[in-house]
C-alpha cells in the first residue's frame, strides 16, 4: 500500500479574475494578488515566509488562485481566517510598498527580465487573436489609479466569498467556510467528437499574422499557430503528442534530423469555447528562422493525416506520463481534487479516456490565415526572408 504524501495543501480561489477588472483599474487582480503575497502585508503570506510553507499563485480570466503547502496540515486549517488578516499599512508605509508592488508590476509588463519563450507567446497571442492589445496586468496608468482603500476593500469582500478545497482529511471545510459543492460545466463547446461533420462557425476573433520583434542575443524563435476544427478535448493533446516535445515526435524528426535546423521545440495547443488551434515553436539560428517556420507549417500541417498504430501508441505514453506528473508536488493531489469540486475532468478520468481512444484522426485545418511570430536579433534582410515564407504559407 502506498504511503500517504507527506503534509498538506490547500487552494483558495477568489472569485474573480483579469476579466473582472474595472477598465480604469486595469491590472487590478494582478496587484491584489502582490498585496496577498507579500509578507510584509501579514496575512498567509507572512504565516507562509516564517512557517516555510510552499506556495503558488494562478491569476485566471474569473478566479485568483492561490496555494500553499505545509508540513503539517493542521496549519491549514485556519488559512482563510489568516488570509482576511492581510491589509497594506496604513500610511506612509503602505503607499512605499504599493508603489514597490506598481513597479514590479510595470517592470513585467515592459518585458524587463521576461524570458524570451514568455515574449514569443505574447507575440504569437497577438497574431493570433484579433482582441484589443491590452494586459492582464493593466498599464502605468491604471495601475496609479488603485488605492490602499481599493485593496484592502477588495480582500475584505472578495475573501468573504472565497472558495476553498483542501487534501488531506485534517484540514476539512470549517465551520463558516462556503460549501465545496461542484460546478456544472456546459461541456457543449469543448470541442465536438471526431464524427463531427461541417466546420465551425468561424471565430470572430481570429486574426492570423505575423509578428516580428528584435531581441538581443544570438538565437532567435519562431512559431506557429494554425486554427482547427475541434476534434475534442481526449484527442487534442494526443494530437500533439504527434508532433512531439521529445525526440520521437515529428518535430524532433523534421527539425533536427532532417533539416538541422533547431536547438530545441515545442508543441502545443490552445482551446476555449468556439475556437481551437494547434502549434509549434523552434529555437533557431537566425539565418535558419524562415527556413524554421516553413517546416513548422508543413509538420504541423501533416496531422491533416491520422496516426499510425505505433505512433497512436507513443502518443498516449507520452499522455498518461504527463498527466500522472501532474499529480506529482506538493498541489498535485489538492488541484485534482479542485477539477473535481469545479466540475471539470480529473487526471484518472482523462487517463481513463485516453486509454480508449485507439485511433488518432487527422485534423482538420480551416481557411483562416495563420498565426505566426519570430523573435530574435534580426538583418532586415532576415525579416523580408520571414514576410516572404509567411506569404507563403498563408
Amino acid at each position: 500500500m502506498t504511503p500517504p504524501r507527506p503534509g498538506g495543501a490547500c487552494v483558495v480561489d477568489l472569485p474573480a479574475g483579469y476579466e473582472d477588472d474595472a477598465p480604469r483599474h486595469a491590472g487590478f487582480g494582478a496587484l491584489l494578488a502582490a498585496v496577498l503575497n507579500d509578507p510584509r502585508c501579514g496575512g498567509a503570506a507572512r504565516r507562509a515566509s516564517t512557517a516555510g510553507w510552499l506556495t503558488r499563485h494562478q491569476l485566471g480570466a474569473r478566479t485568483s488562485s492561490f496555494a500553499y503547502w505545509a508540513a503539517d496540515p493542521a496549519d491549514l486549517m485556519p488559512l482563510l481566517d489568516v488570509m482576511k488578516r492581510t491589509r497594506l499599512p496604513s500610511g506612509p508605509a503602505g503607499e512605499a510598498v504599493l508603489d514597490e508592488l506598481r513597479a514590479r508590476q510595470i517592470a513585467a509588463i515592459e518585458g524587463r527580465g521576461a524570458a524570451p519563450l514568455a515574449l514569443l507567446g505574447q507575440l504569437l497571442e497577438r497574431a493570433a487573436r484579433r482582441t484589443p492589445d491590452t494586459d492582464p496586468r493593466g498599464t502605468a496608468g491604471t495601475l496609479a489609479a488603485v488605492s490602499t482603500a481599493d485593496l484592502n476593500h477588495a480582500i475584505e469582500t472578495l475573501l468573504a466569498r472565497a472558495r476553498v478545497h483542501r487534501d488531506h482529511p485534517s484540514t476539512a471545510a470549517r465551520p463558516g467556510e462556503p460549501p465545496e459543492q461542484p460546478i456544472a460545466r456546459d461541456r457543449a463547446g469543448a470541442g465536438a467528437g471526431p464524427g463531427t461533420t461541417g466546420d465551425p462557425a468561424p471565430d470572430p476573433h481570429w486574426r492570423g499574422a505575423l509578428e516580428i520583434a528584435t531581441h538581443p542575443g544570438c538565437d532567435a524563435r519562431v512559431a506557429l499557430r494554425l486554427p482547427i476544427r475541434p476534434p475534442g478535448p481526449d484527442l487534442l493533446p494526443l494530437t500533439v503528442e504527434r508532433l512531439g516535445n521529445g525526440p520521437n515526435g515529428r518535430l524532433h524528426h523534421a527539425l533536427r534530423h532532417r533539416h538541422h535546423l533547431a536547438y530545441g521545440f515545442t508543441a502545443a495547443y490552445w482551446h476555449e469555447p468556439g475556437s481551437s488551434s494547434i502549434g509549434a515553436t523552434a529555437t533557431v539560428a537566425p539565418q535558419h528562422a524562415a527556413a524554421a517556420l516553413r517546416v513548422l507549417d508543413h509538420t504541423v500541417r501533416q496531422l491533416a493525416r491520422g496516426a499510425d498504430p505505433h505512433e497512436t501508441d507513443l502518443a498516449r505514453r507520452r499522455c498518461r506520463a504527463e498527466n500522472l506528473a501532474a499529480l506529482d508536488g506538493p498541489f498535485g493531489a489538492v488541484d485534482d481534487l479542485r477539477r473535481q469540486d469545479l466540475g471539470e475532468p480529473t487526471v484518472r478520468q482523462r487517463l481513463t479516456a485516453m486509454a480508449e481512444i485507439t485511433e488518432i484522426p487527422g485534423l482538420t485545418f480551416l481557411a483562416r490565415p495563420p498565426a505566426a511570430a519570430a523573435l530574435g536579433p534580426f538583418t532586415q534582410e532576415q525579416r523580408r526572408q520571414l514576410t516572404d515564407v509567411y506569404q507563403e504559407i498563408q
